[in-house]
């Protein structure tokens, strides 16, 4: 069995010391720091994690929210400045506002330097994709960012737990739904240049696609949006790139690899939210993955995240890794 070394993990969250809620929002959020991460970087040949806080904040409205989100990019850059070669971060926005998203973006890219954009597949029960999104999501277009979007819960999908955390299944469906929001709304067409990284193996998505794309052309989008082939419903979805994170098994991966390339595919543990008992497993699970040669193995370590995340790369001893 091949071993996955040098990984570059694109899902990892700090849990923040001055209040706004960590990006699950459990009610107890677990022990993290700095030196936690790189302990557990060390454990498992982690070259580097990006940190996000995808919902810090969207619990909150106007100057309210554009200070949350200052200070939480402000926080992660920080971090990124102590540590350059262990450390990428991406950047919170206040989502429900629009200038403040645009502002945000501008100061977090630009000024703080840090490496893409983050938020949660839904704000306040709406979902990517809506036009209420447009203004800054063209922004993040015309730079060609990177985006990393994390599930979350709304309130019709807590009605529907059953005592589960939303975590266990929700999140799956609810990454599902931003996707498929996103393709049928015209959306991900629209703003093609973002780098756009879907958390948790895409959900359903992978077992899903044929369905959607077959019943989507039989029933349409809904009212007032064009029209879609199903082969345009197929390469809106394959253009995401999607994280492994809980999504190594054999079924699971079998599924994604029919939907994208191995060259989006990217690592991620979900430190430390995910169980550290679940790290070597999934490491594991890649590396002994029989359609993986040596080459897709080092894609999905680290080659694939370097192009996403680019300035990482830089800050990262390249012969290290022994890219030519």
């Amino acid at each position: 069995m091949a071993i996955l070394s040098k990984i570059i993990d694109v899902h990892s969250h700090p849990v923040l010391a001055f209040g706004e809620r960590a990006p699950v929002g459990e009610a107890k959020q677990p022990d993290w720091s700095v030196e936690r991460a790189l302990s557990y970087m060390e454990e498992y040949d982690i070259a580097a994690c990006v940190l996000s806080a995808p919902a810090a904040a969207n619990d909150a409205t106007g100057q309210e929210a554009r200070d949350i989100a200052r200070r939480t990019n402000e926080f992660l850059a920080e971090i990124v400045s102590k540590h350059p070669n262990r450390f990428a971060a991406v950047a919170t926005l206040p989502a429900l506002d629009a200038d403040g998203a645009i502002a945000e973006i501008e100061y977090a890219l630009d000024t703080l330097k840090l490496d893409g954009v983050t938020t949660t597949t839904s704000i306040s029960d709406v979902y990517l994709g809506e036009p209420q999104f447009d203004l800054w999501l063209e922004e993040l277009n015309r730079r060609s960012a990177t985006f990393f979007v994390h599930p979350t819960i709304t309130r019709a999908g807590e009605t529907l737990l059953n005592g589960l955390n939303a975590s266990v299944i929700e999140f799956m469906f609810d990454t599902t739904r931003m996707i498929t929001n996103m393709v049928a709304t015209g959306a991900r067409k629209r703003f093609s240049q973002i780098k756009i990284i879907a958390a948790h193996g895409g959900g359903t998505i992978p077992f899903l696609v044929n369905r959607i794309q077959t019943l989507e052309h039989t029933f349409g989008v809904g009212p007032g949006r064009l029209e879609l082939s199903p082969e345009e419903v197929r390469e809106g979805i394959a253009s995401f790139y999607y994280d492994l994170t809980a999504a190594t098994s054999e079924a699971q991966l079998g599924a994604i690899l029919k939907l994208v390339p191995v060259s989006q595919l990217l690592m991620g543990l979900d430190n430390p939210f995910m169980p550290k008992s679940t790290f070597a497993p999934a490491i594991a699970d890649i590396g002994r993955y029989p359609a993986f040669s040596e080459m897709n193995l080092r894609s999905i370590s680290y080659a694939n995240a370097f192009r996403l995340y680019p300035e990482l790369a830089k800050r990262i001893v390249v012969a290290q890794f022994q890219i030519h």
